[in-house]
Order: structure tokens, then C-alpha cells, then sequence
């Protein structure tokens, strides 16, 4: 079983990758929800490290509460880190572990995750795929998928500047791929470096 890490920058297409991979037969592991699960059950070290400001009316944490403070300021992003990425990683050693065990184990696991070399992920993994596409292509996504404005789109790449897997430490193969909208040329690149069909 070959286990593949997804990353790019905000709206290069990690999303249609995984699709492509996900119907060849591979098991997703999506980062974001594992990071939902990871902060509901350290909710309330996150309320202690960040007070009743990340706390909505039903008592529970208020995510854009949380994500107004953090994404603003890389010393509070990097306390709300340390609290739930180590919680996140034993989360997906388990999820792969389980599926190596399984009777009949999937031909690969697949994992999404924007910030796999940031969380030390890439380590976990064979190959790692960088998925580029150009800056306008990639804010024309997101204006169309959030509806974010340029303001918004450029705060996020500057969020993401370790997101390249050129800082990898990690033995893992690293590719990249272009994806400009085009699935099936985007398949191809795939086929070129990964035992799918």
C-alpha cells in the first residue's frame, strides 16, 4: 500500500487530485477534518489558551472567532498549532496503520493536506505530490469557490509560504504537477510517476 501526500497553495486543485486518486481505488484522509475532529476534542485547551473571545453563544468554539486571532498573528497561529497538530498526526498514523492492517488493504491512501510539510506529514509518506497552478487561475477559483476577494486570496498565499516541499526532510519522492483545469492531461501526469490505472 503506497501512501501519497497532496499539497499546494490555496485553490492549486489538491481537491481534484485526490479526486483522481480517491477513484482509482485510494482512501482519503482529509487533513481539514481530522484538524475539526482534533479541535473538538481539545476544545477546551483551546478555550483556555485563547479565552472566551473563540467562544460562540452555545458554549463551544466559534471557528471564525478562532481563525480572526490566529490568522492574523503567527505567534497565536503557532500556540493553537501546538495544541492540536500533535493530535492531528497520531490521528492519520492511525487511520494508515489501520488500513495497512485490514484484511484487504486499498492499493493507496491519499493524504490532503495544505500544510503536510508544515505538520511533518510528508514523513509519513512515499510520494509527495506538489500541485502548482498559475496565481490568476488559482484566484479565479477562489472567487468562484468562496467568493473571496483579492485581498482575502493574498493573505492566504502569504499564510502558505512553507507549503512547497522543497523544505521537505522527508525520504519521500517528490513530484509535481500542473493542474490548469484540464483532468485527463492532469491524470497523465499522474500515471507518469504512480503505479495507478
Amino acid at each position: 500500500m503506497i501512501v501519497v501526500g497532496v499539497t499546494g497553495k490555496y485553490c492549486s486543485g489538491k481537491n481534484t487530485v485526490t479526486e483522481l486518486l480517491v477513484e482509482r481505488g485510494f482512501v482519503e484522509i482529509d487533513v481539514d477534518r481530522v484538524g475539526h475532529d482534533a479541535l473538538l476534542s481539545e476544545e477546551a485547551r483551546v478555550i483556555d489558551e485563547f479565552g472566551a473571545a473563540v467562544r460562540g453563544d452555545d458554549g463551544r468554539i466559534d471557528r471564525k472567532a478562532l481563525g480572526r486571532i490566529v490568522f492574523g498573528d503567527r505567534a497565536a497561529l503557532a500556540r493553537l498549532e501546538a495544541i492540536v497538530h500533535p493530535v492531528m498526526v497520531a490521528d492519520v498514523r492511525e487511520r494508515i496503520d489501520a488500513l495497512r492492517s485490514a484484511a484487504e488493504p486499498p492499493p493507496g491512501v491519499v493524504i490532503n493536506a495544505a500544510i503536510l510539510v508544515r505538520m511533518r506529514l510528508d514523513e509519513l509518506c512515499d510520494t509527495v505530490i506538489y500541485v502548482r497552478s498559475p496565481f490568476l487561475t488559482r484566484l479565479r477559483r477562489a472567487r468562484e469557490r468562496d467568493g473571496a476577494r483579492l485581498r482575502d486570496v493574498l493573505k492566504r498565499l502569504r499564510a502558505q509560504r512553507d507549503v512547497d516541499p522543497q523544505h521537505s526532510k522527508s525520504h519521500a519522492d517528490i513530484q509535481s504537477v500542473q493542474n490548469d483545469d484540464d483532468r485527463k492531461r492532469l491524470l497523465s501526469q499522474l500515471e507518469g510517476f504512480l503505479p495507478i490505472s
